[in-house]
């Protein structure tokens, strides 16, 4: 909806059959010079795994930031956000028996610094 609203084109990488992302088909689509690159470390389906260091290293080169859903690998195993060097990483709390609703959203300090508030007002 964001994507037609600010008039963005969005870029899809195949999984291929083994079950993870396409790389070959991922490394061309970043010669389109992506501003953000989003993707799941872990498949809710397949269980499958990406490579999310080696995504988010060509991203960067890139010059792209990088968002890893983190709702099904979280809960399964460690992730460390600085040995990935990720910007971004999300997660839900409901995925870990904790309440619906809640969930965890790590940004980069000075990302978020840099970037204005979602919502604001007066009490």
């Amino acid at each position: 909806m964001l994507a037609a609203e600010r008039n963005l084109r969005l870029e899809f990488i195949p999984v291929g059959e083994d079950g993870l992302l396409d790389l070959r088909i991922y490394k061309n689509l970043l010669d389109l010079r992506p501003k953000l690159v989003s993707f799941t470390h872990m498949s809710n389906v397949l269980g499958t795994i990406n490579p999310a260091r080696e995504i988010i290293q060509l991203a960067h080169e890139a010059g792209a930031i990088a968002l890893l859903d983190g709702a099904q690998s979280v809960p399964h195993f460690s992730v460390n956000v600085q040995d990935l060097d990720v910007d971004f990483l999300a997660f839900s709390g409901h995925k870990m028996c904790g309440p619906s609703g809640i969930g965890v959203l790590y940004g980069r300090k000075n990302l978020l610094q840099s970037m204005p508030p979602f919502l604001g007002g007066v009490i």
